[in-house]
């Protein structure tokens, strides 16, 4: 077990299995669908050019480094909370305030937000590894690995 001690951002404390990727996020290329199609809010990586494509983050603790695209990012996390097909705990290298916007409103609108912690150590991703069992304190910052 190891403990490692990053920034909080928004708190609530969660657990479950990681998913990690090296590779930034665009929420709105990789979690909605044309609307024509029966599902538009999904939990499956859509972004064909993403390492995780077709991956789930429903209930992991997703670790990535970054999120890149439109500001529209905090209100794909907002739904995807809200359907309940986000992840339980967000650890990621550079938060970015669009992002957690989506967790923050998830908390004010439906009381269903999800702790966030920033960890910006280059040591991320050979810290927190695919499958470890990781617990995401966002109160105090800690992110428990197991």
């Amino acid at each position: 077990m190891k403990v490692l001690k990053g920034k909080p951002i928004l708190k609530g404390t969660a657990s479950g299995q990681a998913l990690v990727t090296g590779m930034p996020m665009n929420f709105t290329a990789s979690f909605t669908k044309p609307k024509n199609l029966i599902r538009s809010w999904m939990s499956l990586v859509q972004d064909r050019n993403h390492e995780l494509y077709n991956r789930n983050i429903k209930e992991t603790v997703f670790v990535y480094p970054a999120t890149i695209g439109s500001t529209y990012t905090g209100m794909v996390l907002l739904e995807l909370i809200y359907r309940g097909s986000a992840p339980v705990a967000i650890v990621v290298q550079n938060a970015d305030p669009l992002m957690a916007a989506g967790s923050i409103l998830a908390e004010v609108w439906f009381g269903k937000g999800i702790p966030v912690v920033e960890y910006p150590d280059e040591d991320i991703f050979s810290q927190i590894r695919n499958g470890d069992h990781v617990e995401v304190n966002g109160d105090t910052g800690e992110i428990t690995v197991r």
